[in-house]
């Protein structure tokens, strides 16, 4: 799979079996949580999160928690670190992969000053009551995605709905570090409402050079289409549906680490 990003090709060959999906967009069976929106059509947005005092306590919570995870992973960092320097931080693939398994799946008790706020933000802006609570199976997650400056950090192209516990909801992409317009999420405006048959895929998640990622990666895409680089600033959110394609985010930056928080609303 080959395109173009910051004026720079980007490329990836995905292992595994391949598939083309019907000639149906998955989004007309589903809840469209966008539907009420007037971005319905392009399936992201970006909204102010907070007032400005407190998201300086977000952004102080937030540092605070991602050191205390990054410690209990085994780094040794001052309370004065610079998060997007956390490349710095971790000297072998397997120290890094130990301070990455920390920072995932942590629940929503744990969110910096609480996670209703952001519920209620977005339930407002989808004009639809929202809660971070997947039906399916009952969590109530976040994330905080970790990518590298030149690294194989990412996930490929993909929608989040091929998974199998991740319709129906709305997407949220915090940027907390590091994040800007060599480096911030790639979506493809309008895709969640293309026809599966418009696109290749692997199967299951995709092995890329050598690398298991849960999500299956798009190897071909039909006819033309857009690639966009949304940049939301310090307190700004990226709202975006999971039947959009995404993904394939390189950090062209040399020397920041981009970090979000990265979770997902359902209907209450």
């Amino acid at each position: 799979m080959k395109y173009i990003v910051n004026h720079k090709t980007i490329s990836y060959d995905a292992l595994g079996e391949t598939i083309r999906g019907k000639d149906e967009v998955l989004l007309n069976n589903a809840l469209d949580l966008t539907a009420k929106t007037d971005w319905h059509n392009t399936g992201f947005t970006i909204e102010k999160l907070f007032p400005a005092t407190i998201y300086s306590a977000f952004g102080e919570a937030t540092h605070k928690l991602l050191l205390h995870l990054w410690r209990s992973a085994g780094l040794n960092i001052p309370d004065s670190f610079l998060l997007d320097q956390y490349h710095t931080a971790t000297s072998n693939p397997e120290q890094h992969l130990a301070a990455i398994e920390k920072t995932r799946l942590l629940s929503v008790e744990d969110f910096p000053l609480g996670v209703e706020a952001i519920e209620k933000l977005i339930s407002e802006i989808c004009q639809v009551p929202l809660v971070a609570k997947n039906p399916f199976d009952s969590q109530s997650i976040f994330h905080f995605r970790v990518i590298r400056p030149n690294s194989t950090d990412n996930n490929p192209l993909h929608r989040d709905v091929w998974l199998e516990d991740f319709d129906n909801c709305i997407n949220l992409y915090i940027p907390i570090a590091g994040s800007n317009e060599d480096s911030s999420l790639i979506i493809l405006p309008g895709s969640h409402r293309w026809p599966e048959s418009r696109v290749e895929r692997t199967e299951a998640g995709a092995v890329i050079n050598g690398i298991k990622f849960n999500v299956p990666a798009i190897t071909v895409i039909d006819g033309h289409y857009l690639i966009a680089r949304p940049d939301p600033q310090e307190n700004e959110v990226l709202i975006f549906s999971p039947y959009l394609i995404h993904g394939g985010s390189v950090n062209f930056n040399t020397d920041k680490t981009r970090i979000s928080i990265e979770m997902r609303l359902w209907k209450k």
